[in-house]
């Protein structure tokens, strides 16, 4: 279960500081483990408007979404579609696409080509958040994978550890390191040409493995 940060001693509420309005102006969760599955991705699933996300390492794992009583397979590029389809906005920034935009390019070339899904590349970043809706945001040390945020049982999955927030103090913080790291001059000179030689590298080590 989440905890909040004040149940485990990691704030102190201080009525002579900033900290106790801080406080009523934040709300803090502790996510841990499997937790990542429930508290991330699931907020993944639920988001109406617009998801942001920036990873270390993006990879095209299944995922499993319910539906109609039921769970239903896919690719996490197929997850995104659905998303886009639907109207939400999609943003994610990467240091390692290479593998997902492949897949992409290859067998959901729809999901580039909408002009809600953007994914942009910043051989830099090596955050990790996931913002919903603009309301509320994951930040801690999982990336896009199956071990840190799929649903994988416990022995096999990742320790993984970070923080559930929201508020309007701490999203607008969030949001402006976000949009910082979105609009690195570094993205939008040269790295999507680093990009389009590593990726075609990439490929080209995927053929000599595969023959």
């Amino acid at each position: 279960m989440p905890k909040d940060l004040a149940e485990l001693g990691l704030i102190k509420m201080d009525s002579d500081s900033n900290i106790e309005k801080f406080q009523t102006e934040a709300s803090f969760c502790y996510v841990e483990d499997e937790e990542h599955y429930t508290q991330v991705f699931k907020r993944m699933t639920e988001v109406k408007h617009s998801l942001k996300i920036a990873t270390a390492n993006l990879k095209n794992f299944n995922v499993f979404i319910e539906a109609d009583g039921g769970v239903e397979t896919m690719r996490l590029c197929d997850f995104f579609l659905l998303l886009v389809e639907r109207g939400v906005h999609v943003q994610v920034v990467c240091m390692k696409p290479f593998g997902f935009y492949l897949y992409a390019k290859k067998n959901c070339p729809q999901l580039l080509e909408n002009p809600l899904f953007e994914l942009r590349y910043n051989d830099r970043n090596h955050m990790k958040m996931f913002v919903f809706d603009d309301e509320c945001a994951y930040i801690g040390s999982a990336n896009i994978t199956s071990a840190a945020i799929g649903k994988r049982a416990s022995g096999k999955r990742n320790h993984e550890a970070g923080i559930l927030l929201s508020g309007p103090t701490m999203m607008q913080a969030t949001l402006k390191h976000f949009e910082k790291v979105w609009n690195d001059p570094d993205i939008l000179k040269s790295s999507w040409k680093r990009f389009a030689k590593m990726a075609n590298e990439f490929k080209a080590k995927i053929m000599v493995e595969e023959v």
